[in-house]
């Protein structure tokens, strides 16, 4: 549409803009002088193609903090810091390593000349391939308008041929992600960290990798990852596990709490188990752990923000454990089970366990709740009571916190959410 004023990439890319997820509109909005509904909304392109290819690697590799994110990730990630004076919705994209996660709130403040009136009720996971599809064409439109206006020589072309660069160049590809992972823009990151990141990448292997780093650098420990040192010399305890990823029957689409509970499900029919609660000890039989040596058991230095397990021999593991209590031990020992047990094209590695919300750590979790609280039983033990009182005996009686049977009960519909979380940390209004 035609604009009369601003930079030509600015005017030559103003147009209406309709983003939608599962056929709901994130650009329906209320026009403050028109008083109009419409599902979008008369911006400028450019800045919003500019904005996702200078995020371009953040957006797909960069997961959400533990803690309230600060400024830098959210330039990165929240679609109004595309900004340009425009009024944009309140959307947040979030990585967690197999898809993005739309979050979308409504923004009506009085103040602004655009009210957007509808978000999500709950976050939806677009696999990251198609994201990436999806916003690879949506700059390249912007940059066919741009041509066939003659604006052909622009910031954005030149910052999406050096993206387009990048992706070419599998080093280069694998440097930029592991920039984003430690939360650094392309090239921002200082070379003496990406070295030793790149140099632990071939000893905790990539997958493990994807999950310290970020863990480490957003949680404010030295982004060269100086603490992997020390958990590679911390004492630990030793086991090999007498199950392998080949004694279980593996599901390999859905969810990662929906492959989870199939492969608990899987190893507990394999063991002869398939219901009631776990004991400990057979717990650590699979893992090879000694339940007396656990008694005496040794944890990373202060309050790690991680745990992991590394490999000894052709099959061992030495485990560095972080929970102190014996119920969180038991989950956390549960989640290196499921982290163990998951397929592995590359040879030994490093399991890690932490607090970010990646799909190998919703995994673990959901991995785990069932192992330890199996759906089926935890509903037969209720009752049809899921009072506080029963869900406290609940926990008592499968060795798991409360809030492990509550978000069982959460996740599985039995129970329900006393609110709708439009946006997964706080934003100012």
């Amino acid at each position: 549409m035609a604009a009369q004023s601003g930079d030509p990439e600015i005017a030559a890319t103003a147009g209406l803009l309709h983003i939608s997820v599962d056929q709901i509109s994130l650009t329906q909005s209320q026009d403050a002088w028109s008083r109009t509904v419409r599902d979008s909304v008369f911006v400028s392109a450019y800045p919003l193609a500019s904005w996702l290819a200078s995020s371009w690697w953040r957006l797909g590799h960069e997961p959400l903090p533990h803690q309230q994110p600060g400024h830098d990730w959210r330039m990165a990630h929240e679609l109004g810091a595309a900004n340009h004076g425009y009024v944009w919705p309140r959307v947040v994209f979030i990585p967690d390593g197999e898809a993005v996660q739309v979050w979308a709130a409504p923004a009506a403040s009085p103040e602004q000349s655009v009210q957007y009136v509808q978000g999500l009720d709950a976050p939806r996971a677009i696999p990251l391939k198609a994201f990436q599809q999806s916003v690879h064409r949506f700059i390249d439109s912007v940059l066919s308008r741009l041509s066939a206006r003659e604006v052909a020589d622009s910031g954005l072309s030149q910052l999406w041929r050096f993206v387009q660069d990048d992706l070419a160049d599998p080093g280069a590809c694998s440097r930029r992600k592991l920039e984003a992972e430690l939360g650094f823009d392309p090239e921002e990151c200082p070379p003496d960290v990406l070295t030793a990141a790149l140099r632990w990448k071939s000893e905790v292997g990539d997958v493990a990798l994807s999950e310290l780093a970020p863990a480490m650098s957003s949680s404010g420990h030295s982004p060269d990852l100086t603490t992997l040192s020390q958990l590679a010399q911390a004492d630990g305890i030793f086991g090999t596990p007498s199950v392998t990823s080949n004694d279980v029957d593996h599901l390999t689409q859905g969810a990662p709490w929906e492959r989870a509970v199939h492969d608990a499900r899987a190893l507990r029919r394999a063991i002869g188990q398939v219901t009631g609660p776990m004991p400990s000890h057979v717990l650590h039989d699979l893992l090879g752990l000694s339940t007396v040596s656990l008694l005496d058991r040794p944890f990373a230095a202060g309050r790690s923000p991680v745990a992991v397990a590394m490999p000894v021999g052709p099959s061992g593991l030495k485990f560095v454990a972080r929970r102190r209590n014996a119920v969180g031990q038991r989950f956390e020992l549960a989640r290196f089970l499921g982290e163990h047990l998951r397929p592995s094209d590359g040879g030994p590695r490093w399991l890690a366990s932490t607090d970010l919300s990646t799909s190998r750590q919703k995994y673990q979790r959901a991995f785990a709740a069932e192992l330890l609280c199996p759906l089926d039983s935890l509903l037969s033990f209720l009752d049809g009571d899921v009072s506080t009182y029963a869900i406290e005996e609940a926990s008592a009686q499968f060795e798991v916190s409360e809030q492990v049977v509550t978000n069982l009960l959460l996740n599985h519909g039995v129970i329900q959410p006393h609110w709708t979380q439009h946006l997964p940390y706080r934003m100012a209004s």
